[in-house]
């Protein structure tokens, strides 16, 4: 295990650029666009299957429209707000309300009360009647949602509003396992703690030329404490008293600095916050290019989306989490409205594949 007060210059440089990596990487909106997709494939598979009655085709109806849709509605709000660069915090709030709730729907406690981990319609979608320690979570297009859940709790430690995590190694001094909220070295670049999570961390690989995490910053000028409000965006490197330095975090604007979880311990440790990197992305409207190492070129294509009065740029069937039908376009045509609906902010993605109508 990695540990910030006896690693080698070695593993320190590897383990800084790596950290630095998947920071960027968790935060980009090629990553968690990546992760709404997953979830709107398993709702364009939900949605083919509902044209197959159930025996509870009514109920299978109303918790696509009231419920998933919704989800979907809220993780596309948060990935155009995201694009725009601005306001950080309401996108990946955003972002991770609606996978929570998405998350919920299938694998929660309520997926059980309702019936639906028993139920043929969603075991035809991959649903499992499973828990955390089977090697076997999901699979198919659940699996792609679970996976999806992964990549939004990835995002929630990093932006730290509100995730709680295992540890796999050791237990507390009463014997309980021992949890974490903030990235350290321990907790980036440990093994899944249960089967469900071998995907955890999500996103874990790195370009050939893994790019060199910028130097440290030996300015103690602005920097903060532990328990103080972040003043710029960004990825901020903590300072032991020792001069040791600690594994990169991610801040929002105003978010309070927190305490350096050592790897290997239940201590946490007052340090002091240097900023390495200010977030400045998409404020231009424009995606970094070293985002396109991210995933395979197919899936690292932009998904056409356009706003109601926008003209269409593809002719073809279109579709909203915010409407039910999907709509035909020609080239050039003004999208349909309204602007917004009952489930949120209509925004048209082209249907990739195109829905069999």
């Amino acid at each position: 295990m990695l540990n910030t007060l006896t690693m080698t210059r070695e593993q320190e440089l590897d383990a800084r650029a790596k950290a630095f990596y998947l920071l960027k990487k968790w935060t980009s909106v090629t990553f968690l666009d990546h992760a709404v997709g997953l979830f709107r494939d398993f709702l364009r598979a939900y949605a083919k299957q509902l044209d197959t009655p159930s025996p509870n085709q009514e109920e299978l109806e109303a918790a696509y429209v009231s419920d998933f849709l919704n989800a979907l509605a809220r993780m596309d709000q948060g990935i155009e707000t995201l694009r725009h660069g601005a306001d950080k915090r309401s996108a990946y709030a955003a972002l991770i309300t609606g996978s929570e709730k998405g998350g919920e729907l299938l694998f929660g406690r309520s997926a059980t009360e309702i019936g639906r981990k028993f139920d043929p319609f969603f075991h035809a979608l991959g649903l499992k009647d499973t828990n955390f320690a089977d090697p076997v979570y999901a699979t198919g297009f659940a699996e792609g949602v679970w996976i999806e859940s992964l990549m939004c709790d990835a995002l929630n430690c990093t932006v730290g509003l509100g995730f709680t995590g295992m540890l796999a190694y050791g237990t507390r001094a009463d014997g309980g396992s021992r949890v974490f909220e903030h990235w350290t070295y321990e907790s980036m670049f440990e093994d899944a703690p249960l089967p469900a999570w071998w995907y955890w961390p999500p996103g874990r690989s790195y370009p050939a030329e893994l790019p060199p995490c910028p130097p440290k910053n030996e300015s103690g000028a602005g920097e903060v404490c532990s328990d103080e409000a972040v003043p710029v965006e960004g990825i901020w490197e903590p300072w032991f008293p020792s001069g040791k330095v600690g594994c990169p975090s991610y801040f929002l604007k105003g978010s309070i600095a927190h305490k350096y979880l050592l790897e290997g311990s239940n201590d946490e440790h007052e340090v002091r916050w240097r900023l390495l990197w200010e977030d400045k992305r998409y404020r231009d409207g424009s995606i970094p290019a070293e985002e396109e190492a991210y995933f395979p070129k197919p899936v690292a294509q932009p998904r056409l989306r356009v706003l109601p009065g926008e003209p269409c740029p593809r002719t073809g069937y279109w579709q909203s989490p915010a409407v039910k039908d999907p709509v035909h376009v020609e080239a050039g045509a003004p999208m349909p409205g309204p602007q917004r609906t009952a489930w949120g902010m209509v925004i048209w993605h082209y249907g990739d594949p195109q829905p069999d109508i």
